[in-house]
């Protein structure tokens, strides 16, 4: 099962992984990103890298893969927007071992994908879409988000719905949430009243394809009064869906209990 943690350098990442990659002013992240590329090159990975302008040590160092820029794309008028690079990496996830190829291995810039205006949470809707890729077990993904191009709450978000970190982060996500299986996703750490709403349309997102969604929450510590509600609007808003919360500490089980959710009207079952 895949499990969270910080990744010390690129070199290490490996089938499965999704590594949210801050960037701070001064890294070198040409030198890490050749790095991973190259790699990548040497496991017998295809190559899409997204976002990154046309640099000559791009085109010099890339190995046999595909370079999409969606602003080139953009500019010479050809439809782009996240819902193109979802298609694109589940597509190329989906073909390259048929190509004779291990994984695909995907570097996305995002300051680069995503355009100004786009919310935290659109952001972190589709990186969980990436997640998902990436768990079935056919791309290693890097998203590389410079601090600079980002609010501080939108990379805190994001951060929470990547399984694997990289960089210097400006602190561990309250909550975080990642895919371990199909329609099955780790929930750890304390989704409380901030974390709430984010937690709430996380969950209603994934019950849009989930007629019964699987919690895992064997790391969460607390989930209080607010983010319980936000769970129960989530999965009474879209019909006929259930969720499972499995390992459950017994903090949450009695805060569950004592608020009088344990009714057959709300969709949600504690299972051990």
């Amino acid at each position: 099962m895949r499990i969270a943690r910080e990744v010390a350098t690129l070199d290490s990442v490996d089938v499965g992984d999704h590594v949210c990659w801050l960037v701070a002013s001064g890294d070198d992240y040409h030198g890490t990103a050749r790095s991973y590329l190259t790699g990548g090159e040497r496991a017998g990975d295809k190559m899409l890298v997204i976002g990154t302008p046309r640099t000559h040590w791009l085109e010099q160092h890339l190995p046999q893969g595909l370079l999409v820029d969606p602003v080139v794309e953009r500019a010479e008028g050809r439809p782009w927007d996240a819902e193109t690079l979802l298609g694109l990496v589940r597509r190329e996830a989906q073909t390259a071992a048929g190509q004779g190829f291990r994984a695909l291995r995907v570097l996305a810039q995002m300051d680069r994908t995503w355009p100004s205006g786009a919310s935290a949470w659109e952001v972190a809707r589709h990186e969980m879409g990436l997640d998902a890729v990436a768990a079935s077990g056919k791309a290693i993904v890097v998203c590389s988000y410079p601090r600079e191009s980002f609010s501080v709450p939108a990379l805190e978000l994001v951060a929470g719905v990547h399984p694997h970190h990289a960089g210097r982060r400006m602190k561990v996500p309250d909550f975080r949430m990642f895919c371990v299986g199909k329609d099955c996703w780790s929930v750890s750490g304390v989704v409380d009243f901030d974390g709430a709403a984010a937690f709430g349309t996380a969950v209603r997102e994934l019950l849009a394809s989930a007629a019964t969604l699987r919690l895992h929450c064997h790391d969460l510590l607390l989930m209080d009064a607010a983010a319980m509600k936000a769970l129960i609007e989530a999965v009474l808003s879209v019909e006929g869906r259930k969720v499972l919360i499995e390992g459950a500490n017994s903090t949450v089980r009695r805060n569950w209990s004592l608020a009088g959710y344990q009714v057959p009207q709300i969709p949600v079952e504690l299972v051990p």
